[in-house]
């Protein structure tokens, strides 16, 4: 293979490093530094489906591909952050993250664990759940114990009208 057909082949594929990620448009777009003090600018990131995150720019990597191996034609796939990655996981497990430390485990176990810094907001129709370091509020809807309503409407029978307050509960 001679020199320039190889240095074409070497260029389709790359590792570079990112800045100016944009996240604004249709799809989100970075400037890849493509070979030392080269760059590109407004290079699409290729995410999976179902999948979306904003990579913190300080550090992060990405694997670049001239499509045809034109490099006027380039995409951006895997990019990673390795200073924020989360690790140490056990085999089989799949986790989502920040760089903050807020994650979603799924062990192989069947665990699901979910650490939050501020706060776990769960969101179905008109009804929220959110637990925070000040406690759990519940907003919306219903809340039901093993069929007995508990919430805000609930009554207790066998109270005998007054000004005083029910006991704590009996069991």
């Amino acid at each position: 293979m001679d020199k320039e057909t190889a240095d074409k082949t070497r260029g389709m594929i790359r590792r570079v490093v990112l800045k100016n990620v944009k996240d604004d448009g249709q799809t989100q777009t970075a400037s890849a530094e493509v070979a030392e003090g080269v760059w590109r600018d407004d290079v699409e990131i290729m995410q999976p489906y179902g999948l979306a995150s904003h990579v913190p720019v300080d550090g992060s990597l990405a694997v670049v591909l001239a499509i045809g191996g034109d490099q006027g034609d380039l995409v951006i796939m895997n990019v990673s952050n390795p200073s924020k990655r989360l690790g140490k996981l056990p085999e089989g497990a799949v986790g989502n993250y920040n760089e903050h430390g807020d994650r979603v485990l799924i062990l192989p176990d069947g665990t699901v664990q979910v650490a939050a810094g501020t706060a776990l907001d769960v969101t179905v129709g008109g009804v929220n759940f959110r637990v925070s370091a000040d406690g759990v509020d519940i907003t919306g809807g219903y809340v039901r114990h093993n069929g007995k309503n508990i919430g805000d409407t609930h009554v207790h029978g066998g109270v005998v009208p007054g000004g005083e307050d029910t006991d704590v509960p009996s069991n």
